[in-house]
């Protein structure tokens, strides 16, 4: 009877332990591969961004904004307030935003709510409201598929400023924005995706908005670059107007 010829072993292949190990490459080479996406992950988000979009310096046009004039003591009822779209105008925001495209703009209702302040003026009334208190921009930035991103501006209230003062102080809660980017006082409200509440003279104001854009040589997400760098353009816009 022959016997058959033992098996010839593999000589690359390690012996012992370390067999299943060798078993076991696919493995372990797909693990490598994968912490080192993951570390690559890590440093990109930690480098500035190689994002499409721009953004520009506030432009504000030679104009004042069409503020009626408000006695000391007094306080300008809804009705009377401006158009919320003369504050900032489509040139404007190509300054501030010079990368939008589709750029539209829409004016919305807004009705003021009563603060015991403004109880110094007889004819204003808690019903009172504005057709044009709010203005809204849609627009399309680069990397966005449709217009994504939004601004608005609302018009809160209009009044003596030192009633204006008063009552930001006591309505809009806030961290305190430094600068105030040519206001008389900004507090941000929220965090990541806050808005600026800001007075300048008679005019007490909110801007805000949002995008999912991935803006130029910057490494935080949209919400905060759009709160931290964007919106102060825009404020910077409307105090210019605030005689």
């Amino acid at each position: 009877m022959v016997e058959a010829p033992d098996a010839v072993d593999d000589p690359l292949a390690p012996r012992g332990e370390s067999a299943a190990m060798w078993n076991k490459r696919p493995l372990v080479l797909a693990l490598l591969a994968s912490n080192v996406v993951l570390l690559a992950l890590l440093i990109a988000t930690n480098l500035p961004s190689d994002g499409d979009v721009a953004i520009g310096k506030a432009a504000p046009r030679d104009a004042t904004a069409n503020l009626p004039e408000v006695k000391e003591g007094t306080v300008l009822a809804a009705n009377r307030w401006p158009d919320a779209c003369s504050l900032v105008n489509q040139e404007e925001v190509e300054a501030i935003l010079p990368d939008a495209k589709e750029i539209k703009q829409e004016s919305r209702r807004i009705s003021a709510l009563s603060a015991k302040e403004f109880a110094a003026d007889s004819s204003w009334k808690e019903s009172d409201s504005s057709e044009f208190g709010q203005c809204l921009y849609s627009m399309r930035l680069p990397g966005e598929t449709y217009a994504a991103t939004q601004f608005w501006v609302r018009i809160e209230a209009v009044a003596d400023p030192k009633l204006i003062a008063g009552y930001q102080d006591r309505v809009a809660a806030g961290i305190k924005a430094q600068g105030a980017s040519g206001a008389d006082h900004c507090v941000i409200t929220g965090l990541s995706e806050g808005s600026w509440n800001c007075r300048k003279g008679p005019l007490l104001f909110t801007v805000g908005g949002q995008s999912s854009a991935v803006f130029k040589g910057v490494s935080a997400p949209a919400p905060f670059i759009w709160r931290d760098d964007v919106l102060p353009e825009f404020v910077r816009t409307i105090a210019a107007k605030i005689k």
